[in-house]
């Protein structure tokens, strides 16, 4: 078998063997089951929890976190770590406008897509695949939000990246946080 055709068969099997999936994690007592009768509860702002924050080009709270605002928040020259608000607003069943606030500058806005799945809303997976002669890069991301009794809202993600230079060695970023609690304010 040609090695092209090779090279080709092996990342048809790792794109369909490798996507970020959410895992049923631990039944949460406190959780309100989410439908879209009462989606609109998640309207609010609230604080990212800090336990876990987005790095550059990272995946935060359902959108990648680009370069652009990463040197927007570079450039305050706080004195103390930043606190990132995100404020969400229920569009309809299928879309949350979200609004990231780092202190009280405003960073960027964006649409999280997505439906109601298991008591959460799920947004659609993200990824992509760039195939090269010197660099190849495959990514694949989930991310859900869930509401508690106390009007806290939970998030899970999920990111799962490999990349090879050179056809020489892999390089993997896998990330999965689960049940991170983000306060109301």
């Amino acid at each position: 078998m040609p090695l092209h055709k090779l090279l080709l068969y092996t990342c048809v099997i790792l794109l369909t063997s490798s996507c970020a999936t959410l895992k049923q994690t631990e039944v949460i007592e406190n959780k309100i089951e989410l439908t879209k009768e009462n989606l609109h509860l998640l309207d609010g702002t609230y604080e990212n929890n800090e336990a876990e924050s987005a790095g550059y080009l990272d995946y935060f709270w359902g959108s990648y976190f680009k370069s652009k605002e990463s040197r927007i928040i570079y450039d305050m020259k706080l004195e103390e770590k930043p606190c990132y608000y995100i404020t969400l607003k229920v569009i309809n069943k299928k879309r949350i406008s979200a609004t990231l606030h780092v202190n009280e500058t405003y960073i960027k806005s964006y649409l999280i897509k997505g439906k109601i799945k298991k008591g959460y809303f799920e947004q659609n997976r993200k990824g992509y695949f760039l195939p090269a002669i010197l660099l190849n890069q495959y990514h694949s991301s989930k991310f859900r939000i869930g509401l508690l009794n106390n009007n806290n809202v939970i998030t899970d993600s999920r990111k799962i990246e490999f990349t090879n230079y050179y056809f020489f060695s892999f390089i993997k970023d896998n990330h999965s946080y689960y049940n991170l609690q983000h306060q109301k304010i």
